[in-house]
């Protein structure tokens, strides 16, 4: 695999291997560690566990497939095609299975989010035999800027069957108020336009508006560049999420705990890739201090948002031939 002039293409060309991409993106980001201030495979919080993160992940595969199957019965030699693809009412659904499946909470909501674009932009690169990098930005952008209104409507109502953390409000269009949907659909809020509202203070929404740049331009290299480097998909996942949050400051902890927490969180990221990450015993270290101090705070300081966007890189780096 090679990182130059974007040579990358696609190794898989079924929908079964693209499911098992997308279910084992999602176990090797949770799996991670030590990935500071996460639920991960040696830290549960208080109401929320590591079985419960594994029990959303499996409970929504099936939702994953029958949207793959679907999806696939179309051509997309035109806009109508991209336009019924169902973002929305595949959140919801989803969501609706999460939450079902078990007690903790919203583990996954912004896993959801971030894969499900993704999903339907390589189920049309395997439609039309179209495997580069290239192509399957191109269809993402296209699957993102046909999202329609009822797409914005059904990311509302699965948000507030999660009811995530740190949520906040704001003065219009706000998840909580009753009379959103009629602003939603008065105004032709389609998912790109709501993303691109909320893009200055939630990272999610930031992909959205912007063809996913912090995962293809950032964090994908530098997880392929790592693993390349040390064979080890332990240390390509942490570092990575350790490279994300040096360069950007998590919005769920800005939201929780506000932005000086974020920045300190930030900078000590970045302190830990001087000394290698957890590819050094310092590093480890280093890592694994933050983690507890993080942890002392139950859970407000968890850069959950970052380790929803890894789960889109660790996709790509399986699509584009990663094994282990």
């Amino acid at each position: 695999m090679s990182l130059e002039n974007n040579n990358f293409n696609i190794s898989i060309k079924s929908i079964d291997d693209l499911l098992r991409c997308l279910c084992l993106a999602s176990l090797l980001e949770l799996v991670g560690w030590p990935k500071p201030g996460n639920i991960h495979r040696r830290k549960d919080f208080e109401k929320t566990r590591f079985e419960h993160f594994i029990t959303g992940i499996i409970a929504i595969q099936p939702n994953f497939k029958v949207f793959c199957e679907e999806n696939f019965q179309k051509s997309y030699n035109n806009k109508d095609d991209y336009n019924s693809i169902e973002l929305g009412p595949f959140f919801k659904k989803a969501t609706e299975e999460m939450m079902k499946w078990q007690g903790g909470g919203n583990v996954i909501l912004g896993h959801i989010l971030i894969l499900a674009p993704l999903v339907a932009a390589t189920l049309i690169c395997i439609k039309k035999n179209q495997y580069n990098i290239k192509d399957l930005k191109y269809h993402l952008n296209k699957v993102i800027e046909s999202a329609t209104v009822n797409d914005t409507i059904n990311l509302y109502q699965a948000i507030r069957i999660a009811n995530p953390g740190g949520i906040g409000k704001i003065k219009k269009y706000d998840v909580t108020n009753e009379d959103s949907f009629n602003q939603l659909i008065k105004d032709k809020i389609n998912l790109k336009k709501i993303f691109e509202l909320s893009k200055d203070y939630d990272l999610i929404s930031l992909e959205y508006s912007s063809g996913f740049s912090i995962i293809f331009n950032e964090g994908f290299p530098y997880f392929v560049k790592t693993f390349n480097q040390y064979r080890d998909i332990n240390i390509a996942t942490v570092n990575t999420y350790l490279k994300i949050l040096s360069l950007h400051q998590d919005t769920l902890v800005i939201r929780k705990s506000g932005l000086d927490s974020a920045l300190y969180i930030s900078k000590m990221a970045s302190t830990i890739l001087e000394y290698g990450g957890i590819s050094t015993d310092k590093g480890l270290r280093l890592t694994i201090e933050l983690d507890s101090e993080l942890q002392k705070k139950k859970g407000t300081l968890n850069p959950g948002t970052t380790a929803d966007l890894l789960s889109g890189v660790i996709f790509c780096s399986l699509l584009f031939g990663i094994r282990f």
